[in-house]
């Protein structure tokens, strides 16, 4: 994966990084079928302690065939249909699976091609529909989809959450307008590093009922609406931010107000893609301000967004962060503040909001409504930082703007698509766009 320079891009720079493209992985684009797949077996068949399992149908048809060593899987193992037809081959290393598994329609031609190692789903993946048509693809790290996987349809149409978000236009184009319940409001969202898991923060139109949905890809289409599995319906919850590496979500609750009562304010938390993003770690304890969300850079550094000011004032606030790993594993990280971003505008009756931070840490978008007395609503800024620190914000355009609230939300992972939420369009709250065609023209 591509990510930014390290170094301070200006803005037509800015442009020419988000301009590059992403280095794919080389997959066949030919259906593969079951002739051209020759396992080397290991061990061979004669070796001493190997032994062959084999079941039938009972037609007589072979069923299974296994080949083991010392009692454990080992080499080979290959499964028919009663009619004779292959179904699934797949290579095993002392009893775990390691090596390439397929499966396979009953035409011969190949359903699923991954690559196993460890007994987990690591290395390549990609599948055709049974007219030979390509249907997926995509790559697996350690069990999990690292970063998104591409789907077709029978005919060849692009389609699925990469199609959806990733081939980002040039102008705002509204995304996942269907399947939301009605008068259902989206504030904040986010996605997963492989696109198919999104965050939804929600609420009433007066800020009451916060709390966080999601919705996931599966079986080929947006399932509906339901309730976060780190969610707490108990208490305020809201913005969720997905972490450039894709292990964490943050965002805000106050689960802790009923057993903290000099604490009412929302404080940060997180819950891990590992565990299904259900085991949730408390990141602050701040009773004077409280915590709203964090966009963090792959390098640690972040933008951390608070309800209150330090100083207890009733603007909001934003700061930059140094994530800071605890002596003791199973401690959730410090977040150290190094500097004070609450003047990037001067005279707004608001206060900086929503930040998402490049993942090199190299600019920062934001949003921010009332700038210089001119009663605007929420608009989006973008300020590049630089070797005497951030630069003055500029306002993004081309449409990424309006005259009705538009607040940025993620920069994924391809490094050109912004996704940004705005209520330029009643039902049609979530949009994309490529970055550098709504960046400032000078």
């Amino acid at each position: 994966m591509i990510y930014y320079s390290m170094t301070t891009p200006t803005l037509p720079r800015l442009r020419r990084h988000l301009a590059r493209g992403v280095a794919l992985l080389a997959f066949s684009a030919a259906p593969v079928t079951a002739q051209v797949y020759s396992p080397v077996l290991t061990p061979a068949p004669g070796d001493s302690g190997v032994t062959i399992e084999v079941v039938r149908h009972p037609n007589g048809q072979l069923s299974k065939r296994v080949f083991r060593a010392a009692g454990q899987p080992n080499g080979l193992w290959q499964e028919w249909d009663s009619a004779g037809r292959v179904r699934m081959t797949a290579e095993w290393k002392n009893g775990r699976g390691e090596g390439v598994w397929m499966y396979f329609h009953p035409n011969g031609i190949v359903s699923e091609r991954s690559w196993v190692a460890n007994d987990v789903w690591h290395g390549p993946s990609e599948g055709w529909h049974a007219n030979g048509q390509k249907a997926f693809e995509g790559t697996w790290r350690d069990g999990a989809k690292d970063g998104p996987f591409r789907y077709w349809d029978e005919a060849g149409a692009p389609r699925g959450p990469a199609a959806q978000f990733l081939h980002a236009s040039d102008v705002p184009t509204p995304v996942l307008t269907e399947g939301w319940p009605t008068d259902f409001n989206v504030w904040d969202i986010n996605v997963s590093r492989d696109l198919e898991t999104l965050f939804i923060g929600t609420g009433s139109d007066g800020g009451t009922h916060r709390r966080i949905m999601i919705r996931r890809w599966r079986q080929g289409a947006w399932q509906p609406v339901e309730l976060a599995p780190f969610a707490d319906t108990s208490a305020a919850e809201g913005t969720p931010v997905v972490s450039p590496d894709g292990e964490w979500v943050y965002f805000s609750s106050a689960r802790h107000a009923a057993r903290e009562p000099n604490n009412p304010h929302r404080d940060l938390y997180r819950a891990s893609r590992a565990s299904g993003w259900k085991t949730v770690e408390r990141v602050t304890n701040t009773p004077r301000y409280g915590e709203i969300t964090l966009s963090l850079a792959l390098n640690g550094r972040g933008v951390l967004w608070t309800d209150h000011r330090r100083d207890g004032s009733a603007n909001m606030g934003l700061y930059e962060v140094r994530m800071v790993r605890q002596t003791a594993s199973a401690t959730p990280p410090r977040l150290d503040i190094i500097a004070d971003l609450t003047t990037l505008h001067r005279g707004d009756t608001s206060g900086e909001a929503y930040p998402v931070l490049a993942p090199d840490g190299s600019f920062l978008l934001f949003s921010n409504y009332d700038v210089d007395g001119q009663r605007t609503l929420e608009d989006m800024f973008i300020s590049t930082r630089t070797r005497f620190g951030w630069s003055p914000p500029k306002r993004l355009g081309n449409g990424g703007n309006t005259a009705e609230n538009d607040t940025p939300s993620q920069l994924l992972a391809d490094g050109r698509t912004l996704l940004f939420t705005s209520s330029r369009a009643k039902g049609a709250r979530v949009y994309s766009v490529t970055l550098k065609e709504i960046l400032p023209k000078d």
